[in-house]
């Protein structure tokens, strides 16, 4: 069954990427990186340009790795094959505490000496990450609304700021980045969640991004 997770971006996206990424190697699905390179029902083949998904950002996660497409290529996948030998993290697979702490034996540790830290199986991040992340989301939610009502709050919503910007909602939920639809994106998402408390994973379904896009607008929306 399909998981999503919101993740601590600057001390886990990299390793969160390499690790989804080499799942079909880990379950013996491909038997080298190479074929990896090629394997279509894969995010990695996206990122090394091999395959086309119109819903993932490949941009977004090459320019972690370097300014020109090249460099930045040619650094992920380097990146990527120094964690064929790692295995299988606890960091990145266990429960929510045990993620955010870095391994059960951690945990064990701390708790022996009597400290306690926030944790949630939805979020990949330090305790703190958590708790600001979980304060937030209760803060935004103002009221609730019967969910007939609210489904069609959102369709109206949609369909509304689409008119205005003379986008089909369709290419809408299409995946699409052409202009201007990452900003239309982005003004739906903050309004359906902020005004209405739409949850994180149904504005993803109805906008067609994933939960942790509509987790990265919410954080860069706080920094402007």
């Amino acid at each position: 069954r399909y998981k999503s997770i919101v993740c601590e971006e600057n001390h886990y996206f990299k390793e969160l990427v390499r690790y989804i990424h080499l799942n079909p190697l880990r379950a013996s699905l491909v038997e080298t990186l190479a074929k990896l390179d090629r394997y279509k029902w894969c995010g990695h083949s996206v990122i090394m340009n091999r395959c086309q998904n119109p819903w993932q950002d490949r941009r977004y996660v090459l320019k972690w790795f370097g300014r020109k497409e090249r460099d930045a290529k040619k650094s992920y996948r380097e990146f990527v094959k120094k964690g064929i030998a790692l295995g299988k993290r606890p960091d990145l697979t266990g429960g929510g505490l045990i993620r955010s702490m870095g391994g059960w034996s951690i945990v064990k540790a701390m708790r022996n000496s009597g400290i306690k830290e926030k944790s949630d199986a939805r979020i990949l991040g330090s305790g703190e990450f958590v708790s600001e992340l979980i304060k937030h989301a209760e803060e935004k939610v103002k009221y609730q609304l019967p969910a007939m009502e609210l489904q069609k709050i959102i369709t109206a919503e949609i369909e509304i700021q689409c008119k205005k910007e003379k986008v089909a909602v369709a290419m809408l939920q299409s995946g699409s980045r052409r202009p201007p639809l990452p900003k239309l994106r982005r003004a739906i998402t903050l309004k359906l969640i902020n005004e209405y408390g739409v949850s994180l994973a149904e504005t993803a379904r109805r906008l067609g991004i994933s939960t942790s896009g509509v987790a990265q607008i919410l954080r860069r929306s706080e920094r402007v």
